[in-house]
Parts: structure tokens; C-alpha cells; sequence
């Protein structure tokens, strides 16, 4: 594993994080904690030491699922960064709670980072005091040891954010497909921020074997998911990328990618920016799959629709997005949206799913 300063922290952070939010499940929907344990736990043991969570992934069992993994393992080799969603207009009793609730499910006395999460200038402006003021007393008792935030904003009130020199970590999106953070990732690094990037393949949009996709850019890699890492940590300025790992195999696969990591060449990463540029209208669907669109109320799924149609455009594997999308049940097809718009409200791209669906619907069912 290779590691790389933590912004202005004292901490080493292994350049691949594990982001407890894709953990593997039961089929009655809750995290099967035996499977959960076991990937983590190989995680740490391969040099994984930075653990990314939030109190409501997996509907709570997320930050359980890592307590169970880390039992045994020196504290402080390890940096557990976990959130709580100001925008909710929590009281600071419920505040309390919350720390108090992930401190006990995660088994720890202290939380490394802790993060306002999904930050938004407009919910900065509103609940950022009461974060400040909430969080400094738990740091004078120890709970915790800094504060963060992770953005889903415009560039410019990223950049905002950044400059009220009140956190010492950011985590943001940025990969092959969004660029869009780039700039406000050279701000926070510049300004001492530990800066950690979420869907560093781009919400398992690159996690599929896309051969269509490296034969593009003419580069020999085991997967489009070590290219789209690597994309990412060929940027001096990002610190961790936090992957999403549900299974043995894709940790092992990209343990072995970052242990192994060199930089991307500029005329790899200019052949990269071509290709893309000819391709510019997928960032109009730009989706994580980080289901805060979910749950539909009519049963659409809709970042599997989404999943499937990025796979049929961006690697050109047609009959595999074709049978994926074909394997959702009817009432969970994008054909099934009624235009209800509930959605829209709560995605943090400002996706405009309904129109999207449209065209999911249109591309495979040929309507």
C-alpha cells in the first residue's frame, strides 16, 4: 500500500480508502455483517487505514458493520471519518445523539474526521454554527479530532467553503467522467486541506470489465476501474480515493492497483481528455449511484436504469446493458416513470431524472 500526507494533519493515509457504503447485503436488504467483516478486515491487513462512513448508510448499519471489522486492531492505526447531515435541522440534543450513536457502533472512543455532510453553501450559511459549536465541545472532550465537510456544489462555493479556513478535510467527487471539482481540489490541498475523493469510479460506472473503453485509449490495465483509479491519484492534490467495495475480489483488485500505483503520463492522461471530450454529453448523465433519489414511489430504480445506460454508451457493451436493464422487474424500468419529479428534489448532481428516464426507456425499449 502507498500512503500520502494528510493535509495539514499529522496523519498518513493509505491512497485507498474504503468507503463503507456499497458493504455486501442479505437478501432481506440488511448488511450481512460476516461478509462485511471479512472484506474489511483483509482491507486493513493489506495497509487500508482510512475508513469513510455516515450514520445513515445502510440505514444505520454501515458504522456497525465497521465497528465489528476493527475489533483487534490497534486504534490508532487506523483514521475513521464518519458524517452528519446538518441539513436536517437537528436540535443539538440530536446532534449528541448522533455522535454518541456512532461512537458506540463503531466501537471507538474517538472519530478521526468528522464531517457536515453533503455541504451546500446555502446549508453552511444556515447550520454551520451550530456544527461548530456542537463539534468544539466534542472535541474538548476528545470525541473527536477535526472537522470536515463533504460538497455536492457549484465550484465557486466549494471554493467558499474552502476559504473559511474552519475544516481540515474536504471529501468531494472527481473522476474520469466529472473534472468539474479539479479546481476546487487545488484550493483545498493549497489551503492545508486533507482533500478525499468519492466515486473515483464514478459509482461503479467503471467498475464493469470495459475492454470497449481501454482499447479506446490503447493502455493495458487489468480493468477500467485501476484506470479510473489511477486517473484520480495521478492528481497530486487528492490524498485518498474512497471506493466502495462490496466484494473480496474488487478489494484485492484494487489493493493490488494502488500497491502497485505510478502517475498516469501527460500524454496518457491528454489521450484520456480526448477521448472524453468526444464524449462530453455523458456528463449529462452523470449519476453516482449514491441513491439519495431513492425510494421511488412508484418502484422505478432508478440508478440501475441509469447504471445500465452509461454501460451501453460509454463501453459500447449493448447486449450486457440491454440484459441488465431487462433483468429489472417492469415497475422498475425507466418506462415505469410516472413524472412525479420527487426525485429530482433530492439528487445532489440536479439531474433531470424525468427527462432522463425518457431516454433510458427510449434507448431500450425502442419507443
Amino acid at each position: 500500500m502507498q500512503y500520502r500526507k494528510f493535509g495539514n494533519t499529522w496523519y498518513k493515509v493509505s491512497m485507498l480508502g474504503f468507503g463503507a457504503m456499497r458493504l455486501p447485503m442479505l437478501p432481506d436488504g440488511t448488511v450481512d455483517f460476516d461478509k462485511a467483516t471479512e472484506i474489511i478486515r483483509y482491507a486493513i491487513e493489506h495497509g487500508v487505514n482510512f475508513i469513510d462512513s455516515h450514520h445513515f448508510y445502510h440505514n444505520g448499519q454501515s458504522e456497525e458493520a465497521i465497528g465489528r471489522a476493527i475489533k483487534g486492531f490497534p486504534r490508532e492505526k487506523l483514521i475513521i471519518q464518519t458524517k452528519i447531515g446538518m441539513y436536517n435541522n437537528y436540535t443539538d440534543q440530536q446532534c449528541w445523539q448522533l455522535l454518541e450513536t456512532a461512537l458506540k457502533k463503531l466501537d471507538t472512543d474517538y472519530i478521526d474526521f468528522y464531517l457536515t455532510h453533503s455541504l451546500r453553501w446555502e446549508t453552511y450559511l444556515k447550520h454551520n454554527k451550530q456544527f461548530m459549536n456542537f463539534t468544539q465541545k466534542a472535541m474538548d472532550q476528545k470525541l473527536i479530532r477535526h472537522r470536515g465537510f463533504s460538497v455536492h456544489d457549484s465550484v465557486e462555493n466549494m471554493k467558499k467553503i474552502i476559504n473559511t479556513g474552519e475544516f481540515s478535510a474536504m471529501t468531494v467527487q472527481y473522476n474520469l467522467l466529472y473534472r468539474e471539482s479539479q479546481e476546487a481540489i487545488a484550493l483545498a490541498h493549497e489551503r492545508g486541506l486533507g482533500v478525499v475523493v468519492m466515486g473515483p469510479v464514478g459509482g461503479g460506472t467503471f467498475g464493469y470489465p470495459g475492454e470497449t473503453l481501454l482499447s479506446w485509449i490503447e493502455r493495458k490495465e487489468k480493468s477500467t476501474a485501476a484506470l479510473a483509479l489511477k486517473f484520480v491519484l495521478s492528481n497530486p492534490d487528492v490524498d485518498v480515493a474512497i471506493s466502495g467495495m462490496s466484494t473480496l475480489q474488487q478489494v484485492m483488485e484494487n489493493i493490488e492497483t494502488v500497491s502497485n500505483f505510478s502517475p498516469l503520463t501527460k500524454d496518457e492522461i491528454k489521450k484520456i481528455d480526448e477521448i472524453f471530450q468526444s464524449r462530453k454529453k455523458l456528463l449529462n448523465l452523470y449519476c453516482t449511484g449514491c441513491r439519495y433519489c431513492m425510494p421511488c414511489p412508484n418502484n422505478v430504480n432508478i440508478p440501475s436504469n441509469f447504471h445500465w445506460y452509461n454501460v451501453a454508451i460509454v463501453y459500447g457493451v449493448e447486449k450486457r446493458a440491454h440484459d441488465g436493464y431487462f433483468a429489472l422487474k417492469p415497475e422498475q424500468r425507466a418506462s415505469a416513470c410516472t413524472g412525479c419529479g420527487r426525485c429530482e428534489e433530492k439528487c445532489p448532481q440536479k439531474i433531470p431524472i424525468r427527462e432522463k428516464m425518457k431516454e433510458v426507456a427510449k434507448y431500450f425499449e425502442k419507443k
